[in-house]
């Protein structure tokens, strides 16, 4: 098993920019890829689609500072600086002078910062979690309809519950209430944070819309 010593090595390698050291990192993490994200994949990719359209959606309704003071359950919003407590160190101040931040979201944790001279600073925050499904299997009877299959159609592309209504032509709580059946089925999942609600296909209901345009 390779020491210490040759670790040091491949490191200094790729911070020489060896091509071989490149190549053997690119190798490394398809292999990784293959063995342990692969199978999660499709999760990962859904998140992020519906962290981003969350964002938006909060940037669009609350501004900056809206969309700061949300990233983080316990994260603190004060112009000029985002307060980010830390279980395990010093809490950390993000300042914000003038450079703008990178926001990227992370499925797997965060946050992390990485500050780079005279460029906007990188913030890595944990991605806002869906609700999960619950009892899918025994949730499809209700989905015949042709409402609810409009509204399944209708977040396609992430929506609000507004939007959704908005787009099929019904009542706010009609929306309300297939958007929950459609949850619970497994075909969406809905993302809150603070006042800001947002629907967003899962890969079986994109998968369920695929196949239905696939037979027209």
């Amino acid at each position: 098993m390779p020491g210490p010593t040759h670790a040091n090595h491949r490191l200094r390698e790729l911070a020489e920019g060896a091509s071989a050291a490149r190549q053997g990192l690119a190798r490394d993490l398809r292999r990784y890829f293959r063995s342990c994200l692969a199978d999660l994949w499709p999760q990962v990719q859904a998140g992020a689609a519906a962290d981003r359209a969350l964002r938006a959606e909060t940037l669009l309704r609350g501004g900056v500072d809206g969309l700061l003071a949300t990233l983080g359950t316990s994260w603190r919003w004060e112009p000029p600086i985002l307060h980010i407590p830390s279980p395990c160190a010093t809490d950390v101040d993000v300042p914000l002078c003038g450079w703008g931040l990178v926001l990227i979201p992370s499925y797997f944790g965060g946050p992390a910062l990485l500050y780079r001279p005279e460029q906007p600073t990188v913030l890595i925050y944990p991605m806002s979690a869906g609700e999960p499904p619950t009892g899918a299997s025994d949730a499809l009877g209700p989905l015949l309809g042709r409402t609810r299959a409009a509204v399944l159609a209708a977040v396609r592309h992430p929506a609000t519950t507004t939007t959704a209504a908005d787009r099929v032509g019904i009542s706010l709580p009609s929306a309300s209430q297939h958007t929950t059946v459609l949850r619970n089925a497994g075909l969406i999942t809905t993302t809150r944070t603070g006042s800001a609600v947002l629907h967003t296909l899962t890969p079986l209901g994109e998968a369920l819309l695929h196949s239905d345009t696939a037979t027209r």
